[in-house]
């Protein structure tokens, strides 16, 4: 199988980092493909032209960040990421969501930032989104001694590589600033080896 991916995308980042976690990546083959390059062949495999993209063996293509990395999982993992238990499922997907939430929301800002336009930005949209990753954060701060951990996870993940395209992308946001529990828990799992192979550049 074959994942597409950049290495800016913090969705794609979510599977890089299941990969390593599930140690699994001698079985995966990896090319960067920039979404934004009509040269770069993706629509060729993926229509919606997005990354991460993963062509399988028959030729299908999953095209979803947490459908990639719960396949991968289940099918190579062992279930290490996702429970599958129906209690724990739904737990673990949740905390999925909420990181993956606040990235669509950043990406949503930073297309608004960087791809319309300048006369055409709409400075409320951003605002909007900005407003969406703030209460998302201050909820995960509040669950953090319930949710987040040291064992790696779909859900940690999901809001590691979350954090981590703040830190990239939303710097000015400080997004630390009344979140001590989820800046100490971000120190300590950023500094996993897998994170540090997929730091954002």
């Amino acid at each position: 199988m074959k994942l597409y991916y950049t290495t800016t995308s913090p969705f794609a980042r979510i599977v890089r980092l299941a990969i390593l976690e599930l140690d699994i990546a001698d079985r995966v083959e990896t090319t960067v493909s920039d979404p934004w390059t009509e040269t770069s062949g993706l629509a060729a495999v993926n229509p919606l032209e997005k990354v991460p993209a993963l062509e399988l063996d028959d030729g299908r293509v999953l095209v979803e960040s947490l459908l990639i990395a719960e396949y991968l999982d289940r099918g190579l993992g062992g279930n290490r990421l996702v429970p599958q238990d129906d209690a724990g499922w739904v737990s673990e997907r949740r905390v999925a969501a909420l990181g993956h939430g606040v990235i669509e929301a950043g990406v949503a800002r930073l297309i608004e930032r960087l791809r319309r336009p300048e006369p055409y930005r709409w400075a409320g949209w951003d605002a909007r989104q900005k407003v969406k990753m703030v209460r998302t954060l201050d909820l995960l701060e509040q669950e953090a001694d319930t949710v987040l951990g040291d064992t790696p996870s779909l859900g940690r993940l999901a809001v590691a590589a979350a954090l981590g395209y703040m830190d990239f992308r939303f710097a000015d946001d400080a997004w630390r600033d009344g979140r001590p529990k989820l800046a100490a828990w971000f120190a300590v799992f950023g500094a996993r080896p897998s994170m540090q192979a997929t730091m954002p550049g």
